[in-house]
């Protein structure tokens, strides 16, 4: 599996582990498997700095695995390395007495300014 972002129909932003899931006989996509799943939500302040939420996909259901057929994704996109690094903390987070993670939320802050120079640097969050 490789973890991606995948925009939906209705304009959902989705990271997840990602695996196709297609038809035996024709080998046509038809689905895609997610595994721990986190809804992408932003926040802008007034500095207008963006930072990067992750929420649970489902808030009724505990299941951390699931399909989403492929009619349904409109595009799947590489997510950015430090989206990821704080993706995995997220989803994978370090046992007690491992390296500590002092600030741990499910939030990537973002320079505006420096996104609207095409540049992909994000400051430390």
């Amino acid at each position: 599996m490789a973890t991606k972002v995948l925009v939906t129909a209705i304009g959902q932003q989705i990271i997840a582990d990602v695996k196709q899931v297609e038809n035996k006989e024709t080998k046509e996509v038809i689905g895609y498997w997610l595994t721990n799943p986190r809804v992408v939500g932003y926040k802008v302040a007034e500095d207008e700095q963006v930072t990067v939420n992750f929420g649970s996909y489902c808030l009724v259901s505990n299941d951390t695995e699931f399909s989403v057929r492929a009619d349904h994704v409109v595009s799947i996109l590489e997510p950015r390395p430090e989206v990821l690094e704080r993706y995995e903390l997220v989803v994978n987070p370090p046992e007690p007495g491992e390296t500590e993670v002092t600030d741990l939320e499910d939030t990537t802050p973002f320079n505006t300014e420096a996104d609207a120079t095409e540049s992909d640097t994000t400051e430390d969050g």
